[in-house]
């Protein structure tokens, strides 16, 4: 894979490095060697790994399954969802969601260690100050789960898109940060190479979208038209918690077996805010 380097808005001053490591895997108690590499874009992926046990993981699915706020997204990103949908959503509406939704999701950590607080810990004990995004004076929700189902070509259950315009057009407290970090825990996820997290070696610019008609939302990006475009694919196993360059644009695969092949995504979003001085989260 090449280096991620290509800048993400031609308009912004964005200090590109000259290369970036293509995945580094380790432990929660040495994420501390490699955060300033991923909030500053010289490192493009982490796999954390065995952030949960087995008990933990079996105890967050059955949570997900049987919570009361079990909804399908109706926005075009096809998924079964709990807490927070925040995409291509205004001030007004995202609170809305925030209210009817984001309790569930805390719940989902009921009975075993929340991984993101334990995230969080790691990220202040590294000596960056650290805090949920406000909103209008409300603290961003932090995590939501997802089970993808997109129905499209090969083994794709989510579509190859950047996240950084919805990041950039916010018009909230984390829009000035410039290397955003998607946080993706599973508790559950498929065995095998042909599930996967595909990262890509681009990071469209603002003129690329807008001539797609997706420079609001990054979302969807052609499938055919990243065949030339090298690319890293991430095997994460349950338990594992990965960080990646959120601007890089990434799809999400699943190989057809079993109905037990079930991929449970709890995400969100980190990134170093210059205005705030400090590190965000947010979904």
């Amino acid at each position: 894979m090449n280096s991620l380097v290509t800048p993400w808005n031609e308009s912004l001053d964005v200090s590109v490095p000259a290369r970036a490591p293509a995945l580094v895997e380790t432990d929660l108690a040495s994420l501390d060697e490699h955060l300033d590499g991923l909030f500053d874009g010289r490192l493009s992926a982490v796999l954390i790994k065995r952030v949960a046990s087995d008990q933990d993981c079996s105890r967050i699915f059955d949570n997900f399954m049987r919570s009361p706020g079990l909804y399908q997204r109706s926005d075009g990103v096809s998924g079964r969802m709990v807490g927070t949908n925040a995409f291509m959503k205004d001030t007004a509406a995202m609170l809305l969601d925030y209210l009817r939704n984001n309790g569930y999701a805390e719940l989902l950590f009921e009975g075993a260690n929340n991984v993101f607080r334990l995230l969080y810990d790691a990220i202040e004990d590294a000596g960056h100050r650290f805090r949920p995004a406000y909103i209008n004076g409300v603290p961003s929700p932090t995590h939501r789960a997802t089970i993808w189902d997109d129905s499209c070509i090969e083994q794709l259950v989510l579509k190859a898109h950047t996240d950084w315009p919805q990041v950039r057009h916010s018009g909230r407290e984390y829009s000035d940060v410039t290397h955003p970090i998607a946080v993706n825990f599973y508790p559950r996820h498929p065995d095998g190479k042909a599930s996967c997290v595909r990262l890509y070696d681009l990071v469209p610019t603002a003129h690329w979208l807008r001539e797609r008609g997706i420079h609001a939302g990054g979302y969807p990006i052609d499938f055919a038209e990243l065949h030339e475009v090298p690319y890293l694919d991430i095997v994460p196993s349950s338990g594992d918690m990965l960080l990646f360059a959120a601007a890089n644009v990434h799809s999400v695969f699943q190989a057809r077996g079993h109905a037990s092949d079930v991929r449970l995504n709890i995400n969100g979003f980190i990134g170093y805010s210059r205005r705030a001085n400090r590190v965000l989260a947010w979904v």
